[in-house]
């Protein structure tokens, strides 16, 4: 699998994504008013934020490799709930960087596990040239 059309895939489908998101704002943030509350969302927010500092914090540890698909998925949970919160809140800057965020850790998980799986077919004894 090319890492640019990758990149260039998960660019599209989050671009996408957040104009719609954008686009219909006001409408889903009555839902989640109505549905969930201000207290609701803004735990999500601060749930997605502890996230963020947990992998992070893993990073810099030494517990993960920031090329690790865990890593990737703490963090891409952790903008979720980040986004979620900025989105309910109307703040439009925190939108646009945790969708590309996001957008990165995706990118990030497709590639960890094609890497892995790469290095799985290279240790794998029936590729194993015979001597």
């Amino acid at each position: 699998m090319k890492m640019n059309n990758v990149i260039v895939g998960t660019a599209f489908v989050f671009g996408l994504g957040g104009a719609y998101l954008v686009k219909n704002m006001e409408n889903f943030r009555e839902y989640l008013d109505k549905t969930y509350g201000r207290k609701v969302m803004d735990g999500v927010g601060y749930f997605g934020g502890a996230l963020q500092l947990g992998a992070v914090v893993a990073v810099s540890r030494g517990w993960l490799k920031n090329t690790d698909p865990v890593y990737h998925a703490i963090s891409l949970v952790g903008s979720a709930g980040l986004l979620g919160t900025a989105y309910y809140h109307n703040a439009l800057a925190p939108v646009l960087v945790n969708i590309i965020w996001m957008g990165m850790n995706t990118v990030g998980i497709i590639e960890g596990v094609s890497n892995q799986q790469a290095i799985v077919g290279m240790t794998t004894p029936k590729n194993y040239v015979p001597a």
